[in-house]
This record gives structure tokens, C-alpha cells and sequence, in this order.
């Protein structure tokens, strides 16, 4: 097991992706700011709701949004990660196409379908079909640096979600969310890059504890979204096996599993995103089941986050949860940067095109 403090331990990182969490902070700035100066070509009344389309990295960002503005919401929002828009995408929807490479077939199947139903489409995307044709045929498109691997681009896609939603009167205004949010992210990065000792940094000691294990992450609210950004992060960095739920829904029907998992229940540990600002209830069921699943397993971890507005209680969690599971890779002694089994399916998905071959239902 690598020795998360030595030095010659960051070679394993061939692409940077620990160095690139240093720019966390000033990527919120610049993609912001990007979203600010775009031009859109119609006006706030003209939505009546929005979608946000993508997959991956690309739509944990829409995800995030939609758990952190819950309550100040002012027009419907959803996030679709498939090939098809609900049917009640119209004229009068805001349809984000949010895709980092450009290239993601299940977004830009949607984004010809949301072109043909005369959406009103905006991107945000490094390149691609998004950033090439479909802004030259006048579509709005908030620019993003590429050279990046989708998930590590995840705080340059999120910002300009939440200005183009506030920009067409979907949340409130939620300037002051971005600034405290960019002042926790910088906040994380300090406390948890390489340099900060495994006894003093909290993302090495949780990846040392979930060395070996399978993780099941679990969370609430607006920790829902972050527990499914912490499984896809440990399955592409650190290239194991992981879960996560949600509660209350875990209590009507995943608690029961734990009777039964046996021997297996040794390889499992359960991971609580908690939020202070939780439901009482969901305080009393996190402890509750707690309580209940820990002997059936090696061990429940809590993790609670800090910070004022949700917005900033997310990324606060998702900065411990990218950290937590890129020391995971180095722990295993891989590169956490390569995603071989992705563009091996990529490549024999494109030996056929991926436009509408049958319909819904």
C-alpha cells in the first residue's frame, strides 16, 4: 500500500488530477463569469420550465443544483440523463445541454430533439458538436477550458447552471451561494491537498478506512446528490466498486438487505453524508440505522458538512469526497486518471450511429 505522504507517491498521477483540485476555487470565478457574458437570444418570460441534459460529470452538476435551490425554485426543473425528453418539453422550456466534451451521444440526442420541438436551447460544453455546430447555427454555448477529464470539470459546469437558471428567472438570485461556495471549495483544497499530512488531513484517513472495502454512500437532501457524486468518483478514480442511497428511501427497503449479507457484510463500509440543516427526522433516522446495519458490517463512517447556504454544504462534501477518492487510487497504486473500460465501450457503441432508432415506451 502506497504511502499517501511520500512524494514519488503524486508520479502515480500521470494527468494532475490532485494538482488541478488546487484551481477549485478560481474555476467557480471563471465559468460564473463565462455564464454572465453569454448572450442569450430570448428573454426570462419567455421560459416556463427548464431541463438540464447530460451525463456523467456533466449532470451531477444539474443534480447538485436542483438539492441545493430546492426551496427557491420559481419554474419546474429536471435533470434527464437518457435519450429522450419528457414530453412536456416545449417552446417555452429551457433546455441546458450541458456536455464538457461536446460529444456525449445521449445529450446531444436530446439536443437535436429539443432543436426540432423549438426549445429554447442553451450549452455549456469545451467543444464537440455543442461548442462547434450547434453554437454556429446561433444556439448560446457558455465556454469551458478542455484538456480536462469530464468528472474533474465538474466545478467549471456547475456555476454557469446556476447563473443561466437565475439569469431566466428559474431560481432566485443566488450570487451570495457562489461567493460562499468558492470561499469553502478554497477552504477544502487547503485543508486536504497532498502537502497536509495523513494525520492532519481528513481525506487520507478516509481513504485509508475505505482502503479494501466496497464503500455504500449514503445521503440526504441536498447531501443526496453529493453521496452519488462520491460512488462515481471512487468508480472511475480509484476503479472499485461503490454504492450509494438515499435516505428516508433507505429505510423502506435496502435496511432489510443487511440481514442477510453475511460474510460479504465484512467487505462493506457505510459512508453518512449528513447535513446539520437535515430534517429532524432524517437526523433520527441516519442514527437510527446507523444503529441497526453497523454490526452487519466493518464499519459506518459519519462525514458532516460545513458551510452556510446548501449550496456550500454540497461542495463542501463533494471537495473531501474528490480528495477521498484519488488517495483511494494512489492507496491501490494506479493512475487515477485513465478510464480504459469507458472509451472501450465508447468505441464499440460508435460503430453504429446513436440517432433515434426506435421510440419511447
Amino acid at each position: 500500500m502506497a504511502d499517501l505522504d511520500a512524494p514519488d507517491t503524486l508520479e502515480l498521477d500521470a494527468q494532475g488530477l490532485l494538482r488541478g483540485m488546487d484551481d477549485s476555487a478560481a474555476a467557480i470565478g471563471e465559468s460564473r463569469a463565462a455564464a454572465a457574458d453569454l448572450e442569450i437570444p430570448f428573454p426570462s418570460d419567455a421560459v416556463r420550465n427548464a431541463v438540464l441534459c447530460g451525463m456523467g460529470g456533466s449532470a451531477i452538476a444539474g443534480d447538485i443544483v436542483a438539492a441545493a435551490f430546492s426551496e427557491r425554485f420559481l419554474k419546474p426543473f429536471a435533470v434527464v440523463r437518457d435519450y429522450y425528453l419528457p414530453g412536456w418539453v416545449d417552446e417555452n422550456t429551457l433546455v441546458i445541454v450541458s456536455s464538457y466534451s461536446g460529444t456525449t451521444e445521449e445529450t446531444l440526442t436530446c439536443a437535436l430533439e429539443a432543436t426540432e420541438r423549438r426549445a429554447l436551447v442553451v450549452g455549456i460544453s469545451s467543444g464537440g458538436k455543442v461548442a462547434g455546430e450547434y453554437a454556429s447555427q446561433g444556439i448560446p454555448v457558455v465556454p469551458v477550458p478542455g484538456g480536462l477529464q469530464p468528472r474533474a470539470a465538474l466545478l467549471r459546469m456547475l456555476p454557469p447552471v446556476v447563473v443561466l437558471l437565475e439569469r431566466m428567472g428559474v431560481i432566485a438570485p443566488s450570487g451570495a451561494d457562489l461567493d460562499e461556495a468558492a470561499q469553502v471549495v478554497q477552504a477544502g483544497v487547503e485543508a486536504l491537498r497532498p502537502e497536509v499530512p495523513t494525520q492532519q488531513n481528513p481525506a487520507k484517513q478516509l481513504a485509508l478506512q475505505l482502503h479494501g472495502h466496497v464503500p455504500l454512500i449514503w445521503g440526504s437532501e441536498v447531501s443526496s446528490a453529493v453521496a452519488r457524486r462520491w460512488k462515481t468518483q471512487i468508480n472511475e478514480n480509484a476503479e472499485v466498486p461503490a454504492f450509494w442511497s438515499d435516505l428516508p428511501e433507505v429505510d423502506h427497503n435496502e435496511i432489510v438487505g443487511f440481514q442477510g449479507v453475511g460474510e460479504l457484510g465484512r467487505l462493506l463500509k457505510v459512508v453518512n453524508l449528513r447535513d446539520p440543516r437535515n430534517h429532524r427526522q432524517v437526523q433520527r433516522r441516519f442514527d437510527l440505522t446507523t444503529e441497526l446495519v453497523e454490526p452487519s458490517t466493518a464499519g459506518v463512517i459519519t462525514v458532516t458538512a460545513e458551510g452556510g447556504s446548501p449550496l456550500a454544504r454540497a461542495l463542501d462534501l463533494v471537495v473531501l469526497g474528490d480528495y477521498t477518492a484519488l488517495y483511494m487510487a494512489l492507496l491501490r497504486g494506479i493512475d487515477p486518471g485513465p478510464v480504459e473500460i469507458i472509451e472501450s465501450l465508447k468505441g464499440r457503441l460508435a460503430t453504429s450511429p446513436f440517432g433515434r432508432g426506435g421510440q419511447p415506451g
